[in-house]
């Protein structure tokens, strides 16, 4: 975030440390070590988690939350992954195709990196310790010319990842959240203000370009639950509130939710790189990465054992 814009939308800003500390080390572990020319990949969305971005129309891709299925409703197809997304999608992930480099590339051997090759096997995919894991890379907090050839990170850019602790769709959601569950039903409203439930998270909704809650998701509270946690995970992803989300709706240790997915595919023919959208794809699936071992003790995190020692009546947290 930057600009003026920022001064709108951040409510409590996170602590600011300095260009050069992000330029020079958390910008360089968005991308593969062939690109940025040191490091390598240390954030990267999983497919499971790419999976929530919906479509244009405001539909998920499909009930399952699985990129493997067909939802004939949303217009979502499993040969077509990249194409009608949310708007969020295109500007927070990179997929298979979308072209990365923007300058000339010395090297005839490294013309290969210019669009990125994220189908199974492809360069940006190998070796799964320095490059894409999921199928998926993370542009939502760097400039997509972040690379060697395009210098997007050289110091006099003085690019840095500056996130506020709480920022203005986050309030919006929040409320959604709250009068919702408050009163049972996806049109519970505070008595004060104009605004249902489902009104905040269509708000939400508008600044991105993305169409509002479907009618079938406003009928029920648990119909609309699914929805304002979707639009949660999307509008603040990889801004740090998942995992405490996840454990405040008691689903931290529950499956799917403990599962890391790849998405696996390869390219059709006819492949290209004018609107990478538009590309087909064949024999799409997810691949479970790992499972995290969490359990009923990680809904709290652990005291000090120099506090809990001081008195017999002041005990560890359960499971610590």
């Amino acid at each position: 975030m930057g600009g003026p814009e920022q001064g709108q939308e951040a409510i409590f800003r996170g602590p600011y440390w300095s260009a050069n500390s992000s330029n020079y080390g958390t910008s360089r572990q968005y991308q593969p070590q062939f690109l940025i020319g040191e490091g390598e990949v240390k954030f990267f969305p999983t497919a499971n988690y790419v999976n929530y971005y919906g479509m244009a129309n405001g539909l998920p891709i499909n009930a399952a939350n699985s990129a493997a299925v067909a939802d004939n409703e949303s217009g979502y197809s499993p040969t077509q992954p990249w194409k009608g997304r949310d708007p969020r999608f295109y500007n927070d992930i990179i997929y298979d195709g979308r072209k990365m480099v923007e300058a000339s590339i010395p090297s005839a051997n490294e013309e290969k990196y210019r669009y990125a090759t994220l189908y199974s096997g492809g360069d940006y995919r190998v070796p799964i310790t320095t490059s894409s894991r999921s199928g998926y890379l993370l542009f939502k907090f760097i400039p997509p010319l972040s690379n060697k050839y395009d210098l997007g990170t050289s110091y006099n850019k003085s690019l840095n990842v500056h996130l506020p602790y709480m920022r203005l769709a986050d309030i919006y959601i929040m409320y959604a959240e709250a009068a919702s569950e408050g009163y049972n039903s996806p049109m519970g409203k505070d008595p004060n203000y104009t605004k249902t439930a489902v009104d905040a998270i269509n708000f939400v909704r508008d600044r991105a370009g993305v169409g509002h809650v479907a009618g079938k998701f406003t009928g029920s509270q648990d119909a609309f639950r699914n929805e304002y946690r979707r639009e949660r995970a999307v509008e603040l992803s990889f801004e740090g509130h998942r995992f405490n989300d996840l454990r405040r709706w008691r689903l931290l240790i529950q499956k799917p939710y403990t599962l890391k997915t790849s998405l696996e595919f390869d390219r059709a023919p006819g492949f290209s790189t004018t609107n990478a959208k538009e590309n087909r794809v064949v024999n799409l699936r997810e691949q479970v990465i790992l499972e995290r071992n969490f359990s009923e003790k990680h809904y709290w995190l652990p005291l000090r054992n120099v506090d809990v020692m001081l008195y017999t009546e002041f005990p560890q947290n359960p499971g610590w």
